[in-house]
């Protein structure tokens, strides 16, 4: 079935009042503590194949996002990058769809269109997006993640800090387009960032990933196991 850009195989999953967690690359995953949490979460759920791009090279292009290649079984296989759709079903009243999204470089507006198609096809009620940013903090102290709930604060939330300085005015993703049209559909606008320390970046950050993981326990009720940090 094709929804938008999106190639999903039927039959499609049938998904109880859905809520996307989503994952940007490379704009706000430092550390990579946004796709290290999907997949955190992919390995929990035990996450099955939703979709992916019909034609990723219309737009991203692959100088800069470099396929791979690997072996399976003694036979030589090729990794193309793509926009990942799985889903997971939910301990309570929601299942979750995880999309790994990566910052286009051509025709933008049709991939965000595309993205909002598979919204409101799976009639989606929350798209929260998270990820990490570099900044002003100790590594000392527990990393404070940011949250934001319809361009305004996430109050009420353990281990959720509101903000503590005026918001940040300057260059952003085009897929920030993805939550503004998301409000706009009456769909929940969710944006979850852990705050990383600027002067040890590092590789994979599993203390921020961890962090991550608390926040989401704590607003899905997942078991606090979850947030343990492993490899």
């Amino acid at each position: 079935m094709r929804i938008g850009g999106f190639e999903l195989p039927e039959p499609l999953p049938k998904l109880r009042r859905p809520h996307v967690i989503a994952s940007l690359t490379p704009w706000i995953d430092a550390g990579h503590v946004g796709t290290s949490t999907l997949g955190r979460l992919e390995r929990h759920f035990d996450a099955g194949a939703l979709g992916t791009l019909m034609a990723p090279g219309k737009f991203f292009d692959f100088t800069r996002y470099r396929p791979t290649v690997y072996y399976e079984d003694g036979q030589r296989r090729f990794m193309i990058p793509n926009a990942d759709l799985r889903y997971g079903i939910g301990p309570a009243e929601h299942d979750f769809i995880l999309l790994h999204m990566l910052e286009p470089h051509m025709f933008a507006e049709e991939y965000i269109d595309s993205i909002v198609k598979i919204l409101e096809h799976f009639q989606v009620e929350r798209f929260c997006r998270v990820g990490g940013v570099y900044d002003a903090v100790p590594h000392t102290r527990p990393l404070p993640v940011i949250g934001t709930l319809n361009d305004g604060p996430l109050t009420g939330i353990a281990g959720v800090e509101t903000w503590r300085r005026r918001g940040y005015q300057g260059p952003t993703s085009i897929l920030n387009m993805v939550g503004e049209k998301a409000r706009e559909l009456g769909i929940e606008s969710m944006t979850l960032m852990v705050r990383l320390p600027h002067y040890l970046q590092l590789e994979r950050d599993y203390a921020g990933r961890t962090r991550l993981i608390g926040a989401l326990c704590s607003i899905y009720d997942f078991p606090s196991e979850l947030g343990i940090s492993r490899r």
